[in-house]
C-alpha cells in the first residue's frame, strides 16, 4: 500500500520556492493537509499556493515567519486542528568572514535556522502528544556538515539541528515523537545561475523531496538520523571513532606523549561507529578499566 498522509496537518517553513516548495507539493499529492510559511515580503507565496492549487493538491500559505512559532502553530491547529509534523526548511544566508562577521549577521542566520527549530519543536510538542506523536524534520546543509567559507554563521546553524534532534529523539522516544536532519542539493534559483541545463535536470529539487516526505510520516520510526540527499540519492550519515592513543595513565600524560603519538590519534584503519554519547565515552575510558 502506497504511503499515505490522510487526515494529517504538515506546516512547512520556507515551503513557496525552491526545496520548500519541492517538499510541500510532494507531501501535499501524498495526502497531507500542508500549511507552509514565508516572509510575507512578497507574493510569491500566495502565488505558489495558488499554482500547487491549481494542480489539485491542498495547501494553504500563511505569511508568517518560522521565528514567530508560537503563533505559526497555534494558527495551524487553530485552523486545521491539529498538526502531526513539521519541517523546518525555512531561513537564508548571510556570507561574511568570521573575521568581519558582526554579532548580528550571526545571530540572524543562526536564529532562523537554529533557534526557529527550537521554537518550533516545543510550541508543536504539546500538540504532538494530543495526537499519539509527531514527526520534525531539520532541513541542513552540506556546509553545516563539512564547513563552507564565508559561511560560520550558516554551518555552525545547520550542525547544530543534528545536536537537536539527537536531543529530541531521547526526549521524545516514550511519546513517538520522531525528529531527524536531511542535508540536501537541488537546483534553486538561488543557486543555478552558473549551471547548465543538463546539470540542472538532473539536481531538481523534486529528487530530494521524498525522503523530506517519509521522515515526516509517522510510518517512520527513524529518529535521531542525519542523511544526505541529492539527484534521488540518499544517504545516511553517522558519527566515525579513530582507534586512537591510548597513553599510560599510571605514569605523567603529557603534551609530547600526544603529540608524539598523533598518527595514533588520527588513525581511522580499525574506526567505531558509536551512536551515542554513553557510547562514544565509554570507547575513551574502557581500556584503562580493562587494563587495570
Amino acid at each position: 500500500m502506497p504511503l499515505r498522509f490522510e487526515e494529517k496537518v504538515v506546516l512547512v517553513t520556507g515551503g513557496s520556492r525552491g526545496l520548500g516548495r519541492a517538499f510541500t507539493q510532494c507531501l501535499a499529492e501524498a495526502g497531507a493537509k500542508v500549511v507552509f510559511s514565508s516572509t510575507g515580503k512578497s507574493n510569491s507565496g500566495a502565488q505558489a499556493e495558488e499554482e500547487m492549487r491549481g494542480l489539485g493538491v491542498d495547501v494553504t500559505h500563511m505569511p508568517i515567519v518560522a521565528e514567530e512559532a508560537d503563533l505559526l502553530v497555534d494558527k495551524v491547529v487553530s485552523e486545521c486542528g491539529r498538526i502531526d509534523a513539521i519541517v523546518h526548511n525555512g531561513g537564508f544566508v548571510h556570507d561574511k568572514t568570521l573575521r568581519k562577521m558582526s554579532d548580528e549577521q550571526w545571530q540572524a542566520v543562526v536564529g532562523v535556522h537554529l533557534d526557529a527549530a527550537f521554537k518550533l519543536s516545543r510550541a508543536a510538542w504539546p500538540h504532538f502528544e494530543a495526537v499519539g506523536g509527531g514527526r520534525l524534520v531539520f532541513i541542513s546543509s552540506s556546509a553545516g556538515l563539512y564547513g563552507n567559507f564565508g559561511q560560520a554563521n550558516y554551518a555552525a546553524a545547520k550542525l547544530g539541528l543534528y545536536g537537536l534532534a539527537q536531543t529530541i529523539e531521547l526526549e521524545g522516544a516514550a511519546l513517538n515523537i520522531c525528529a531527524n536532519v536531511v542535508a540536501p542539493f537541488g537546483a534553486t534559483e538561488l543557486n543555478s545561475a552558473n549551471m547548465d541545463e543538463a546539470r540542472k535536470d538532473v539536481l531538481k529539487t523534486e529528487y530530494v523531496a521524498p525522503i523530506v516526505a517519509y521522515l515526516a510520516h509517522l510510518e517512520c520510526t527513524e529518529s535521531g538520523g542525519l542523511f544526505e540527499a541529492s539527484a534521488g540519492s540518499f544517504k545516511k550519515v553517522r558519527w566515525q571513532q579513530s582507534s586512537g592513543l591510548v597513553l599510560d595513565t599510571s605514569q605523567p600524560v603529557g603534551i609530547d606523549d600526544v603529540a608524539s603519538g598523533w598518527a595514533a590519534v588520527c588513525d581511522f584503519a580499525s574506526p567505531s561507529y558509536p551512536s551515542e554519547m554513553r557510547e562514544s565515552l565509554r570507547g575513551l575510558y574502557e581500556p584503562h578499566i580493562l587494563s587495570s
